[in-house]
């Protein structure tokens, strides 16, 4: 009979993980109205329950992340940069949707770069199906609307179980698979 190993937590601990799962489900009804708000809310509040429980980790083969930093390192217009920015992403992914909280603005100023290159390497990533970019409508805003950025769970995710077989399955497929076989994207 296998052994089930348990963290226990002090009672202080199990009444604060509650509270913080009780404030994160509290905040998604507002999503909607305030996504930039809500989600980095959730991330705060993610991280700070991550650091009572350990570290969290992004489920990420060793041969997809080497796939995606050698592409980048041997393709891109500024490997250096990109491959930090790789980095980055991971640092700002929302666990529940896989989401990179963080704005081609506020990237750009992490890295001490201009916006436009983080745009360029943004596309970069998206052309190897590492990253989904999306555009959201915002009403009173001209142009294409806002740019959101989602890891492709293909390649690194928190999720788990079926929750990860669905979202991987759901994912659009992406030439990382042809990148790791040794072929650039078309």
């Amino acid at each position: 009979m296998a052994a089930a190993i348990r963290k226990l937590l002090p009672r202080a601990g199990q009444i604060r993980a509650e509270q913080a799962r009780r404030l994160r489900d509290a905040l998604l009804p507002f999503e909607a109205e305030m996504p930039d708000q809500v989600g980095h809310l959730i991330e705060h509040i993610d991280r700070k329950t991550a650091a009572r429980n350990g570290w969290t980790f992004v489920m990420l083969s060793p041969e997809q992340n080497e796939a995606v930093v050698s592409y980048l390192v041997e393709h891109s217009s500024r490997p250096l940069v990109a491959v930090r920015l790789w980095a980055l992403c991971f640092k700002h992914l929302r666990n529940d949707t896989g989401e990179i909280l963080l704005r081609r603005d506020e990237i750009a100023e992490k890295l001490r770069e201009e916006p436009r290159h983080v745009s360029r390497i943004m596309g970069e990533l998206e052309a190897i199906g590492a990253i989904i970019r999306r555009r959201e409508r915002i009403s009173g805003m001209r142009g294409p609307g806002l740019v959101r950025y989602f890891m492709n769970s293909v390649v690194g995710t928190h999720l788990t179980g079926e929750s990860r077989d669905k979202a991987q399955a759901e994912a659009p497929p992406g030439p990382l698979l042809r990148i790791m076989q040794g072929s650039k994207p078309a």
